[in-house]
């Protein structure tokens, strides 16, 4: 299965027992478990780019 590497953005690996991502083109590696966290603070990350910064709120 494919996953997007958190490090070069390009195609990773995930194996077929859903433990590790790895990504041939960077070296990326990562259980499971701690690419999704990447991912999510990544996500985060990115969404508070776009959420605009009003005074008082």
């Amino acid at each position: 299965m494919d996953a997007k590497c958190p490090e070069c953005e390009r195609v990773a690996i995930l194996d077929d027992d859903l433990k590790f991502v790895k990504c041939p083109h960077c070296n990326f590696e990562a259980e499971y478990e701690n690419y999704i966290e990447i991912m999510k603070d990544k996500a985060i990350n990115m969404s508070s780019d776009y959420i605009p910064r009003r005074p008082g709120f």
